[in-house]
C-alpha cells in the first residue's frame, strides 16, 4: 500500500484572477490620421517612453509626443501612457471614447490635445458618465474675470462636474508646456490616497503670474500654478464641483476594490452559503477593503463601521433570488492639511 493510498491530498489552487482597474495610467486623445505610425493606428496604441513613440513614428514636434513628454518627465514617472485617436468621421466625443475603449480599456486619467479645445466640455461629460478622471488646460482670460461666466472652469462649475479638474495657464510665448498633461503626470505615480494634487511642482511648466487673479479662480474651482516662496506649485487640487481631486480618484479606488474582491471570491469559491456564515465572510471582505483602503490614506480606520443583515430577516424573495441585500458601511475620509493658522504668544 502508498502512502498517498492512505493520506490522499488534492490542492485546488483558488487563483482565478480579476481585471483589477488601474488608477495610474494617462490616455492622451488627439485627432490624427491612421497613417502617422509605423503600422496603421486603429484607436489605441500603449507606449512605454517617448523613445517608443519615435521609434513608431512620432515627431519630436507633434503634440501628441509633447504631451506624453509632459507626462514621462515626471519623476517619478508612470511607466505607460495609451495614445487615444478620435476620427474625424465619428458621431461625436462619446462615440470616438467608446472606440477608444472597445479597443483599449486601461486607462483612467484623460489628458486631451489642445486642438480638440472646442469639445472639452463633451469629453467633460463623457469623463463624467464613464468615471474616468480628466484635467483640462484652458489660457481663456475670461476665467480669471469675475464677470464672466461662459469659460470652461465656470461652464463645469456650473454642472457640478466631480471628474475634470481645469487649470488656467497662460500660452508660454515659446510653446506649449502641457502643464495638464504635466500634473498628470505628476500625481498618476503615487497610489491613491497617499497624495494630494495640491503644492506640487511640475518639471518643464512656467509659473504664471496670478496676482490678483486668485480670488476669481478659486471661486470658479479653477486650478492654476504659480510661485509661492520661491517654488513652483499646483493650486488648488480641485475638480470643477469643488471637491478635491485625491478624494474623488480614492474613491474610485475604493469602489474598484469592494467589487473586485467579492467578484473574485464569488469565482473562487465553490459556494458561498446563504446563510449567517456567508453573510459574515462578506462582511470580511467589505471589512479588510476598507481597512486597505485606511492604510493607503484614504479613510480613517476607527471611522469604519460595517453592517450586514441577519439571515433571519431578509425578505424571501431575495434569497430565493439569491441575492444579499443591505450590506452597508460608514467610514470617514482621512483628507489632508493643505493650510493652517498658528497663533503664539512671546513673552519676556
Amino acid at each position: 500500500m502508498a502512502l498517498k493510498d492512505i493520506v490522499n491530498i488534492n490542492i485546488t489552487r483558488q487563483t482565478t484572477s480579476v481585471a483589477v482597474a488601474a488608477f495610474n495610467v494617462p490616455l492622451i486623445l488627439s485627432t490624427f490620421a491612421t497613417s502617422k505610425t509605423t503600422t496603421a493606428f486603429t484607436r489605441a496604441r500603449s507606449y512605454g517612453s517617448v523613445k517608443e513613440m519615435t521609434d513608431d513614428g512620432w515627431a519630436s514636434t507633434d503634440a501628441v509626443y509633447k504631451i506624453a513628454n509632459a507626462i514621462f518627465s515626471q519623476n517619478p514617472s508612470v511607466s505607460r501612457v495609451v495614445v487615444g485617436r478620435a476620427d474625424s468621421g465619428d458621431a461625436d466625443v462619446a462615440a470616438s471614447m467608446v472606440a477608444i475603449q472597445n479597443e483599449d480599456n486601461s486607462w483612467y486619467g484623460v489628458a486631451v490635445d489642445q486642438a480638440m479645445a472646442s469639445n472639452f466640455a463633451a469629453i467633460a461629460a463623457w469623463v463624467e458618465s464613464a468615471k474616468r478622471f480628466s484635467v483640462l488646460w484652458t489660457t481663456d482670460p475670461n476665467t480669471y474675470d469675475a464677470t464672466k461666466s461662459t469659460d470652461l472652469a465656470s461652464t463645469l462649475k456650473a454642472l457640478s462636474y466631480d471628474r475634470t479638474a481645469v487649470i488656467w495657464h497662460a500660452q508660454p510665448s515659446d510653446g506649449a508646456d502641457y502643464p495638464d498633461a504635466a500634473w498628470m503626470g505628476e500625481g498618476f505615480p503615487y497610489d491613491p490616497g497617499t497624495s494630494t494634487w495640491a503644492y506640487k511642482t511640475l518639471k518643464g511648466v512656467k509659473p504664471d503670474n496670478i496676482s490678483g487673479k486668485e480670488t476669481t479662480l478659486q471661486n470658479k474651482n479653477c486650478n492654476y500654478y504659480s510661485e509661492v516662496g520661491g517654488v513652483n506649485i499646483t493650486q488648488e487640487g480641485k475638480v470643477a464641483s469643488g471637491e478635491w481631486i485625491d478624494i474623488i480618484i480614492g474613491t474610485d479606488w475604493l469602489e474598484a476594490r469592494l467589487r473586485e474582491e467579492v467578484f473574485s471570491a464569488l469565482v473562487n469559491n465553490r459556494k458561498i452559503p446563504y446563510d449567517d456564515t456567508g453573510i459574515a465572510m462578506i462582511e470580511g471582505l467589505v471589512k479588510g477593503v476598507l481597512q486597505r483602503a485606511a492604510k493607503a490614506g484614504i479613510l480613517q480606520e476607527d471611522s469604519i463601521v460595517v453592517t450586514v443583515p441577519k439571515y433571519a430577516d431578509i425578505p424571501q424573495a431575495d434569497k430565493l433570488a439569491r441575492k444579499l441585500p443591505d450590506v452597508k458601511f460608514r467610514a470617514l475620509y482621512q483628507g489632508a492639511i493643505h493650510r493652517t493658522t498658528i497663533n503664539g504668544t512671546i513673552s519676556v
